[in-house]
């Protein structure tokens, strides 16, 4: 069974809480794994883990692991790298040494096959009668269920690239039989429908849904829930995570316990869902543990449907359009026209913002109000607000439909535009130019393909087939390079225009951000194609364009190097879990030299309200908040107030981003 859903949901915890439940009341032992790139499932079992399974103490049948795809595939390329050298050899102008530096990058969708290839290696396991799958964040994990179809391309690719190969073996030089080239295309081929079997069985699959009784919730789970039967997988269960429960009157919990019943109400309609609906209450501190997981297992197991006390609104329907602002007021100040103000000395001089952290944090949130903030404070310059993370949420945050055309927002500042990266847009648009300035090559040798014969033996069919091998993420990569050539203008430097990147959670943002030197090395073999045969094949446009890719990499990878001009913005909650992760995180960023001079800890309970739970809250966040402060002294670290329900609009968002203060 597999749990999905936006990030910060508590796939983690309801993935974790269900492997515990079920490995105590049956029979069968139980596996547990995650393929977040950014794991926390050892953090929230309070265990040690790695690539293999590791029994977890305290419960008798119960393993678990966190997948380390790159690792398995690795492995995977290693044990079949001489047959698929053989292939890239046979169908491309490419050399030994050129087909091996090749290698040393992923092929698309390759190494998310790996991953689920280990998984379909447990399910076959008499060892586990259960595989629980704890997914990464929706956008990061919809690539995944999406690699059998990318595979099966690839192989096909493969397959194209081998096929005049077999022609000269069995013709000309009267070789029949079958290579190992040709078996790992079959292989290959193989494998990318085994998994896509496996997804969509209803026998062998199950996945349930996770989200937040909240409003920007519900609209994110709806795209990925169409999004999941566009791929016809198996939907099981809607899981209602973190519930507010019934408690005494107060001024925090109430307002947030009539918007959830408000969202709550509206969720079989809204989703369109079969199946049941499982409320899981919110605990008072996150629950890490096996022994605090159990708790929730008992509402998710099929055996044990409960649902906690969703309590009625306080008063009469107002009292879900009332708003937690500040601690001690509920009507919010006129909207400055100035930045957040704690939040200007880490932002002076940037041109580039990328504001991430591990899902559910707020990280669109807090970017967007920013955004809004920065643009009010200078009117004279543009403020570009960038989403790369594949599941938007710019257009849920502020409320109206935005796209990959930028916008104004309404009621926002006139020099902020909106945009939300569409990233097979952007790869499709580089494509077009690079195989245009192909055919130029096609029409300057006077044929129709690129088939031709260097020394006497046909080579293969096109350099264009490299296109299809291109590393993964390099869909965004270009896409987030139309808005740095925008920046690097000379009309654009002179005006001081800002981007304000809201990337994908922890483990998606990282691999763009090392995206670069991957691009770059892709890029650098097809030039060495261009100039190893430049006797036969006239570069023209196709070199130019090339050269002109490789140095609108090179700016982007000296701009996220600089940190007067680029800095990531760490926003984290007060929680353990999201706490270790930052600190990853941080140390993730260090190693790529990208500047973090500020953490912005969300959604704070500043004040405890009446309830013993808010002051309870509210004691368990200091202590968070003092660990984060201890393990980060060179960062600012800045403090938002709790929001129920979350701000959504311009003058929301800018009313919001007026209470932040620097601890």
């Amino acid at each position: 069974m597999f749990f999905l859903g936006k990030g910060g949901v508590g796939k983690t915890t309801c993935a974790a809480a269900t492997a515990v439940a079920l490995a105590r009341a049956r029979g069968g032992r139980v596996v547990v794994v995650s393929t977040d790139p950014a794991h926390s499932l050892g953090d929230v079992l309070g265990a040690q883990l790695s690539a293999r399974p590791r029994p977890i103490a305290g419960v008798s049948r119960l393993d678990a692991l966190e997948l380390d795809a790159s690792r398995a595939f690795r492995r995977w390329l290693a044990e079949h790298r001489g047959a698929l050298a053989d292939v890239l050899e046979h169908g491309t102008w490419l050399d030994r040494g050129d087909v091996e530096s090749l290698l040393d990058l992923s092929v698309p969708g390759l190494d998310e096959l790996v991953g689920l290839i280990e998984i379909g290696s447990l399910a076959r396991s008499p060892s586990y009668a259960t595989i629980v799958v704890d997914t990464a964040p929706t956008g990061h994990t919809l690539r995944l269920l999406a690699a059998p179809d990318t595979v099966a391309a690839v192989a096909g690719v493969l397959d194209a690239m081998q096929a005049q190969h077999r022609i000269i073996r069995e013709q000309l030089a009267r070789v029949g039989g079958v290579e190992a080239a040709d078996r790992l295309i079959a292989l290959v081929d193989e494998q990318a429908r085994d998994a896509a079997d496996l997804l969509r069985n209803r026998r062998r699959s199950v996945f349930h849904w996770v989200m937040l009784p909240e409003e920007l919730s519900l609209a994110e789970s709806e795209d990925g829930l169409r999004a999941l039967r566009r791929r016809h997988l198996p939907i099981g269960d809607i899981i209602v995570n973190r519930v507010t429960p019934a408690g005494v009157p107060c001024p925090i919990c109430d307002p947030r316990r009539a918007a959830e019943r408000h969202v709550i109400e509206r969720i079989a309609r809204r989703l369109r869902i079969a199946s049941a609906m499982r409320l899981v209450p919110a605990e008072l501190r996150e629950p890490r543990g096996v022994n605090a997981l159990a708790r929730i297992g008992a509402a998710l197991t099929p055996d044990r449907r409960r649902q906690p006390p969703v309590a009625p609104a306080p008063g009469p329907a107002r009292a879900s359009a009332d708003r937690i602002v500040a601690p001690a007021q509920k009507s919010a100040p006129p909207v400055s026209n100035a930045a957040p103000p704690e939040l200007i000395p880490a932002l002076e001089g940037a041109r580039l913002l990328l504001f991430g952290g591990k899902g559910g944090v707020g990280k669109t949130t807090c970017a967007a109000a920013a955004a809004i903030g920065l643009a009010r404070a200078d009117r004279s310059r543009r403020v570009v607000l960038l989403s790369t993370d594949p599941a938007h949420s710019l257009s849920d945050v502020f409320g109206v439909k935005v796209n990959d055309r930028p916008r104004t927002i309404r009621g926002g500042p006139p020099n902020l535009l909106v945009r939300e990266l569409d990233a097979m847009a952007a790869l499709a648009a580089r494509r077009t130019g690079l195989e245009a300035a192909l055919n130029e090559i096609v029409s300057a040798l006077g044929t129709e393909s690129l088939d031709i014969n260097i020394g006497g033996i046909p080579r293969g069919r096109s350099v264009g087939e490299l296109l299809d091998l291109a590393p993964p993420g390099i869909d965004e990569l270009f896409g987030i390079l139309s808005v740095i050539e925008l920046l690097s203008t000379d009309q654009s430097r002179s005006a001081g225009e800002l981007a304000i990147v809201d990337t994908a959670p922890t483990g998606h943002a990282l691999r763009l951000l090392e995206m670069p030197d991957a691009a770059r090395e892709w890029l650098q073999v097809l030039m060495r194609v261009l100039l190893k045969y430049r006797a036969i094949l006239p570069p023209g446009r196709f070199a130019a364009e090339l050269v002109e890719l490789s140095r609108s990499v090179r700016r982007l990878q000296d701009l996220l190097r600089d940190p007067t001009r680029a800095r990531f913005i760490v926003v984290t909650r007060a929680a353990a879990v999201p706490r270790l992760e930052t600190t990853r995180l941080i140390r993730e960023l260090g190693r790529l030299r990208i500047a973090v001079p500020a953490i912005i800890i969300n959604a704070l309970t500043l004040a405890p309200g009446r309830c013993r739970r808010c002051a309870a809250i509210a004691r368990a966040e200091r202590a968070e908040v003092a660990a984060i402060r201890r393990g980060a002294r060179t960062c600012a670290i800045i403090l938002t107030p709790l929001v129920a329900p979350p701000p959504r609009g311009s003058r929301p968002l800018a009313e919001w981003s007026q209470q932040w203060r620097e601890l």
